[in-house]
């Protein structure tokens, strides 16, 4: 039987992305040999394969990790990856994603060069009461799916000494850049169901900016925020995006992950639905007078005759 999951509460620390203050919390992640001891207590493991290739068959949707809250067993959280997940590291969402911002990203790090494995979270509140209950539901769904292997995840709360800053960021984007340049080295790139890109398009960011043609940045960023604005209605703010799109306004088409990030849809379509409408030699709009006035708009405001 799995031991409890004690964690020390602790504050949320605050660092600065893209000009705006995110909460984070630092969480050590500890693996244990789950086995009854002579004489009590836990021995540490090293047997680190068993939780990688759990994050490896979370992502491939082989076999599945359950996040659900630790005091109510009824309220269940689903999951997005955002970017490729590879054998030791992994950076997803975990919410209900019922609103714009209902749920909090976490970093799964055990590849890391610099520290010892750890997991980080941010963009806590509101999506979680705190920091420590996301601890707990993401300790339990490695550790469901580790019984098999008498394994337990705990996660300790990692407090920086006094003076020692923790580049966690730098360091989980340094071992992302590691993991892929070492996965496609050896040819055993692992494909999840939700890599979009090929490997020849994959690109360095995800900023949504990134794919719009260069020089017209900040035009059509914002013509689509006026365009798009609050609604949640699929055919309302896909019309604009497609209108983009046939006006070649953009240099690759941007994942449907980072336009949900971009413009707080996230939840709200399905990557089929988006696909078609950002495939613009299909038929999807031939009827929609709306499209029409949209695209009309467009091609006025860019100067582009369609």
């Amino acid at each position: 039987m799995l031991q409890p999951i004690i964690i020390i509460t602790g504050k949320l620390n605050t660092y600065c992305m893209n000009n705006k203050k995110c909460n984070y919390k630092l969480y050590k992640l500890r693996l244990v040999e789950n086995k009854p001891l002579i004489f009590g207590g836990a021995t540490c493991s090293e047997e680190w394969d068993a939780p990688c290739n759990a994050i490896l068959n979370d992502y491939q949707q082989k076999v599945m990790f359950e996040f659900v809250h630790p005091k109510n067993n009824g309220k269940k959280y689903e999951r997005h990856y955002d970017r490729p997940a590879f054998k030791g590291y992994a950076e997803l969402k975990v919410g209900r994603f019922r609103t714009k911002g209902d749920y909090a990203k976490v970093f799964i790090n055990i590849a890391s060069d610099t520290y010892e494995p750890y997991v980080a979270f941010y963009r806590i509140q509101p999506a979680f009461s705190n920091a420590d209950v996301l601890a707990e539901i993401v300790a339990r769904a490695f550790n469901w799916v580790l019984k098999g292997d008498m394994l337990c995840v705990k996660l300790d709360p990692w407090v920086p000494a006094a003076g020692e800053k923790i580049f966690w960021l730098k360091d989980c984007y340094e071992t992302y850049d590691a993991c892929e340049v070492e996965s496609e080295n050896s040819g055993l790139i692992n494909f999840g169901f939700e890599k979009l890109k090929k490997k020849s398009a994959k690109r360095k960011t995800g900023d949504f900016r990134s794919y719009i043609e260069p020089g017209m940045e900040d035009l059509v960023m914002n013509w689509l925020r006026k365009e798009i604005g609050d609604t949640k209605d699929i055919v309302a703010f896909m019309r604009p995006m497609r209108a983009i799109a046939r006006l070649n306004l953009f240099k690759d088409r941007p994942p449907m992950e980072c336009f949900c990030s971009e413009f707080g849809k996230e939840g709200l379509i399905k990557l089929s639905t988006y696909n078609e409408y950002m495939n613009i030699d299909n038929q999807k709009c031939v009827k929609d007078r709306a499209y029409y006035k949209i695209l009309d708009r467009a091609s006025k405001c860019f100067g582009i005759i369609v």
